[in-house]
């Protein structure tokens, strides 16, 4: 028996539409940025798909003709913000073979992290959006870390393993440990500057020497 028109879950129905038909770019980012700025601000839980759409200049229905739903906004919206730091300059050497010397990994750990750093100034909302998901939602957190673990964490202790057979580096920690060390290190100081304690009285260029020396220090030297 099918309902008839006044039912409220038909009403809801209609109103969302079907998922699928994709936007104008114009139109779609207009709506992910609105989206973004609300749950930087207030949290994904704490935000209406009514005010993001108001926001963008459309109606909640057009939306959810688009989305599908709030999840596939959201869905939308972290994986935008995940993309862009992926393409940003320094991940491309990650993606190089060629073994880094140790000179040349100073060199490019302070050009990685000055590189978070800017882009976190830029657009600290990225950052707030993408650690709260990751905390919020489990099922995110666990696609989001594998294809990170794919993409990102298991070329660089790929990169670490060929250092230490080219003795450039200390084969006392495996390179996984020093991975997890790397990542953790940065990672902890993006999350306490632009999340947890924006008004601290920060300096990047102190941080990031003090970071950098800090891991070529637990790298260590190649012992003959």
């Amino acid at each position: 028996m099918t309902n008839p028109p006044d039912h409220p879950d038909r009403a809801q129905a209609e109103m969302r539409g079907r998922p699928g038909r994709k936007p104008s770019p114009q139109l779609r980012g207009a709506i992910i940025a609105s989206a973004l700025a609300r749950f930087a601000e207030r949290g994904v839980d704490s935000s209406t798909t009514r005010e993001i759409a108001l926001s963008a200049g459309t109606t909640e229905r057009t939306l959810f003709k688009h989305f599908g739903s709030k999840e596939g906004l959201v869905q939308a919206v972290v994986e935008k913000v995940s993309i862009d730091m992926l393409r940003e300059a320094s991940f491309a050497r990650i993606g190089d073979p060629r073994p880094f010397s140790r000179d040349e990994l100073t060199d490019w750990h302070r050009a990685f992290l000055t590189e978070r750093i800017e882009a976190a100034v830029r657009t600290p909302q990225n950052y707030r959006v993408l650690f709260g998901e990751l905390l919020r939602d489990d099922g995110f957190r666990s696609r989001y870390g594998a294809r990170w673990r794919a993409g990102v964490f298991e070329p660089f202790a790929a990169h670490l393993a060929r250092m230490q057979a080219n003795r450039q580096i200390s084969a006392a920690h495996s390179p996984a440990a020093l991975a997890g060390l790397f990542y953790s290190q940065n990672l902890s100081y993006l999350a306490a500057r632009f999340v947890l304690a924006p008004d601290g009285a920060w300096s990047t260029a102190r941080d990031v020497e003090a970071i950098v020396t800090l891991f070529r220090a637990a790298c260590g030297t190649h012992s003959a």
